[in-house]
């Protein structure tokens, strides 16, 4: 993706999580361009769109039309006959990734896209860069093209840009249309994750199952394509003491590739047992005693567990000394140390929600891998792990957060805002209500109440408070709600 698509998508997903009104100076400032450019980009994608996207007013800025964002969104997923350059490399990358090393003819690869020759130069002057940063070449022999390396990057190419991992609910694969997915070996596949399930009597939680579930299925479709006989390259034997410590899993490992030999009719290489039983092992898994629980962190994974949790009580000021908090972080850097050793990576789908949404978190979570790279010697930690890690954060903050202490004032202090009190607390839980008082008696609170963070009033006060203050109606409606969850955002940013 371009970077001014980047961008295009940044400010959709800006506006799809604020649904109210922003100004230009602050789109300027979250995407670090002009006003002028953002100008550009709110015509460029109300233009692209069926109608106007981007709502605007005077005074207010810019506001989302989020449901006809949402139904543009699911009009979107069930085109195929429209794709993106983006797209269309992506898709083109991916027929020659599958087929690798096996020659494509060129017209036939484009044939679908309606493109001339001189995109389709463009085309690979840009696969070729991609390609490079996994040791692959893309070669070119008269009207033909394949994509040349060795078979363990061709592999992590796959794993990576494939389309594949970019899907969260696992039971979307049986009925996603946009993807290029042969519903025989998506069912098959499907059975053998469930099997897999059933026999270690855990669950496999995602991303992991979407990992376990891409790897068989590029392992299906690159046999078709090519053959099994390009996959014998020599990997790592599983030692005698691994073996036995994860008996169960290298069992159940060779038992599903047995399964898709069946399957394929075909003899595959001893090596695939090795890839899935380290799949296997790299995986959170959950519901089973003896697998991913405390009891079998080794020294390192308890180390490491407690280097986070104490490096990031301090960035964050909070306290994470919590057992619970600690065997849940050690049974996500357990595997995850096993995909640092192996170079698997998984993909994290909503890495650009975290960001956005838990952006200072995922830096400070950033800086803490960094250092535990360096001081554990291990690879660098991806941003994917690091965006994982960051909701473990994020959710230790959200349930760490202190209440809001609150009062709630109207003209006499009584009725109403008695009622008002009921819905509020009703609604959110967060608010601590301290007291109902009359606007009367706004100078007398802030002397008796010095604590407080938020008022709730039912009129206009005349006098300034240094306290956030928010006016609502009595009846709180849905447009009251929606600003007061704003402000109670702020107040926690704010701490």
């Amino acid at each position: 993706m371009s970077s001014k698509e980047n961008r295009e998508q940044r400010l959709l997903l800006f506006f799809s999580k604020k649904q109210d009104y922003v100004t230009s100076e602050e789109l300027a400032n979250l995407l670090n361009v002009s006003k002028k450019t953002v100008y550009r980009l709110i015509k460029k994608i109300n233009d692209e769109s069926d109608g106007t996207l981007l709502l605007s007013e005077k005074g207010r800025g810019y506001k989302l039309d989020y449901e006809k964002y949402i139904s543009q969104n699911r009009l979107r997923s069930t085109k195929t006959s429209h794709y993106t350059p983006a797209e269309r490399r992506k898709r083109v990358m991916e027929e020659l990734l599958l087929s690798s090393p096996k020659a494509k003819n060129v017209y036939d690869l484009y044939e679908e896209y309606y493109v001339g020759d001189s995109v389709i130069s463009t085309d690979e002057q840009i696969i070729s860069k991609e390609l490079a940063e996994y040791d692959l070449v893309l070669a070119r022999k008269n009207r033909t093209i394949a994509i040349i390396g060795k078979e363990a990057n061709i592999r992590k190419a796959i794993s990576d840009l494939i389309q594949l991992l970019n899907i969260i609910d696992i039971d979307e694969l049986r009925s996603n249309k946009q993807l290029n997915f042969n519903n025989y070996d998506v069912l098959f596949v499907l059975d053998q994750l469930r099997m897999m399930e059933k026999q270690l009597n855990i669950t496999i939680p995602y991303p992991y199952n979407v990992n376990i579930f891409s790897h068989l299925y590029i392992l299906i479709s690159r046999s078709r394509k090519v053959g099994t006989s390009i996959f014998a390259e020599k990997v790592a034997e599983v030692s005698d003491g691994q073996k036995e410590k994860d008996l169960i899993l290298h069992h159940v490992a060779q038992e599903t590739i047995t399964n898709v030999e069946n399957y394929l009719h075909e003899i595959l290489s001893e090596n695939e047992a090795y890839y899935l039983y380290q799949y296997l092992v790299s995986s959170r898994m959950e519901g089973k005693e003896t697998i991913g629980t405390h009891v079998n962190f080794s020294s390192e994974v308890e180390q490491i567990t407690r280097f986070y949790l104490d490096e990031m009580s301090t960035l964050l000021n909070t306290s994470t000394k919590n057992e619970a908090i600690f065997v849940d972080l050690g049974n996500h850097i357990k595997p995850m140390l096993n995909r640092l050793a192996h170079n698997i990576r998984v993909k994290n789908s909503l890495l650009t929600q975290i960001k956005m949404g838990y952006g200072q978190i995922y830096q400070q979570v950033t800086k803490v891998s960094q250092h535990v790279s360096e001081k554990y010697h291990f690879p660098e930690i991806n941003e994917d792990e690091n965006g994982f890690i960051t909701l473990y954060f994020a959710r230790i903050i959200e349930s760490n957060q202190v209440p809001i202490k609150t009062i709630i004032m109207c003209t006499t202090g009584v009725g109403t805002s008695e009622l008002l009190k009921v819905k509020v607390a009703k609604k959110f839980p967060e608010l601590e209500i301290i007291a109902v008082v009359s606007t009367k008696d706004s100078k007398k609170l802030l002397r008796t109440y010095t604590d407080i963070e938020l008022i709730l009033t039912t009129v206009q006060l005349t006098n300034q408070v240094p306290i956030t203050t928010l006016l609502v109606s009595a009846m709180f409606t849905a447009d009251d709600q929606r600003r007061l969850q704003k402000k109670i955002e702020v107040i926690y940013e704010e701490r």
